[in-house]
């Protein structure tokens, strides 16, 4: 064959192979949508079995769950249902009078792209009720849940973002912050002795009601923490029987890398907390402080703490800081303890603790 009938060959080859490519791309572009509607119809039925199976568990434990209307969407990169006029309200075991959380929208969505994940958003405003106390309302420009549907033997992860959430009851009084976020891990299987719940918690710029005197400030500029729930989580009901099995099956709470920056206050602990035999909080804890001397004067003059513990304190703790640079406020590390509803650092009180009062006692 000579030259030019190989190129021509060649040619032909090439013409064929590419034919079958744009064949195989057309192929290809016309089964992704076809195969992208049948995922999206798969997981709509998730959503709806799902939330179906939701409601019947809720119902059997004692909970009312209504919604008005229902609508399937987010074609093409995810399935949702968005349920219009929801209320869900029971939960006598929890508080006296029950609680009722109702919301005028509900979006319910898995990405296409991460099928193992459920999506929980709650659009307009939220109404939060206790018992026989006010409403409250709990606004924000985001409020989602992030439920993981994990594998077999895999933790299962749940992650709460608000971004600017208000909470309001009655006038005068709110709480409000930049964003809030919470993430709780949970292993499938829980025994004595292993770490039940793990957990981080941030928040920013939280400003606290204005009816009350904070002895810091009406803002705090950040509270971060980690750490674990150790022991099985007893099912739910009344919060004093529950805190009662908690801690008789040896469940204590672990927080490590807590961060609070309030008013002159710079704070950095961990701490193992418990509960006595009258089940008030117990432990104890180290922390370095920044800003101490400024802190406890505030304290004293808000009448938290009082001049005679707030001078001893400064004492101990001026004892115990390293030399500050120019201009910096002085550190320190304390070592605390909790007992007997005192707090205490190297054996100087600082503040007695009122007595927690479980509903139900």
């Amino acid at each position: 064959m000579d030259g030019a009938g190989w190129h021509a060959e060649v040619h032909r080859a090439w013409g064929h192979m590419g034919r079958r490519t744009w064949i195989l791309v057309v192929g290809l572009l016309v089964m992704l949508p076809v195969a992208d509607a049948v995922l999206w119809h798969i997981a709509v039925g998730r959503l709806e079995a799902g939330y179906t199976a939701w409601a019947a568990r809720a119902k059997a434990d004692g909970w009312i769950v209504t919604r008005s209307r229902a609508f399937a969407g987010g074609w093409p990169w995810a399935a949702t249902i968005q349920l219009h006029d929801v209320t869900v309200s029971g939960g006598e075991s929890l508080a006296p009078g029950g609680l009722v959380w109702r919301a005028p929208d509900v979006l319910l969505r898995i990405p296409l792209l991460r099928p193992r994940s459920l999506e929980i958003e709650a659009l307009g405003d939220q109404g939060l009720r206790a018992g026989t106390m006010p409403e409250a309302i709990l606004t924000g420009s985001r409020l989602l849940a992030v439920a993981s549907q994990a594998l077999d033997n895999e933790p299962h992860d749940l992650e709460i973002l608000a971004d600017r959430p208000q909470l309001t009851s009655g006038p005068g009084w709110a709480l409000s912050a930049g964003q809030v976020r919470l993430h709780v891990q949970m292993p499938p299987v829980v025994r004595t002795g292993d770490a039940a719940t793990g957990f981080s918690f941030s928040a920013n710029a939280v400003v606290l009601p204005a009816l009350v005197r904070w002895p810091l400030g009406e803002t705090i500029a950040q509270l971060a923490f980690d750490g674990t729930i150790e022991g099985p989580i007893p099912a739910a009901q009344l919060p004093m029987p529950w805190a009662t099995e908690w801690r008789d099956g040896g469940g204590s709470l672990q927080v490590q890398n807590l961060t609070l920056a309030w008013g002159p206050l710079s704070l950095t602990a961990s701490a193992t907390l418990a509960l006595d035999d009258q089940l008030q909080p117990m432990g104890a804890g180290t922390s370095r402080i920044t800003g101490y001397a400024a802190t406890l004067d505030a304290l004293a003059a808000s009448g938290a703490l009082s001049r005679s513990a707030a001078t001893a304190a400064k004492a101990v703790l001026s004892l115990l800081a390293g030399t500050p640079g120019d201009g910096d406020a002085a550190d320190v590390d304390v070592p605390l303890t909790l007992q007997y509803r005192t707090l205490s650092m190297r054996q100087v009180p600082l503040l007695r603790l009122p007595e927690v009062e479980w509903p139900g006692q």
